[in-house]
C-alpha cells in the first residue's frame, strides 16, 4: 500500500497546487500540461496515481503544507473527502495568519 507525501518549498504550496490542477483538469483540453505540471513537480509520484488524484477518484489528505496519498484508497466506494479537505485547508490559513 504505497503512501506518497507532496512536499511544499518556498516556490510551490503543495495543497494549493494540487486544487488548482485538480480545477483546471476539468477542461480536457488541459489535462495533458496539468498531468506534465503534477508529475514534474512531483517526480516520484506516478502518472497513472497522478492521473486519479486529477480526476477525483483518490482523495487527500493534509498534514501542514504537505498533502498526502494513500492509494490504498482506490479500491474504495466513498467519494473524496473534499468537504474535509477544505474545512483542514481553510483552518490552516487561518493558523497561519
Amino acid at each position: 500500500m504505497p503512501s506518497y507525501r507532496l512536499g511544499s518549498s518556498p516556490l510551490v504550496h503543495a495543497p494549493g497546487l494540487i486544487e488548482w490542477a485538480i480545477n483546471a483538469y476539468a477542461f480536457p483540453r488541459d489535462r495533458a500540461v496539468i498531468l506534465r505540471v503534477v508529475t514534474e513537480t512531483w517526480p516520484g509520484l506516478p502518472e497513472a496515481h497522478a492521473r486519479l488524484l486529477l480526476s477525483r477518484g483518490l482523495s487527500y489528505g493534509l498534514e501542514h503544507d504537505t498533502v498526502i496519498l494513500d492509494i490504498a484508497e482506490i479500491g474504495a466506494t466513498a467519494a473524496p473527502a473534499k468537504t474535509a479537505t477544505r474545512r483542514a485547508m481553510r483552518s490552516a490559513r487561518e493558523a497561519g495568519q
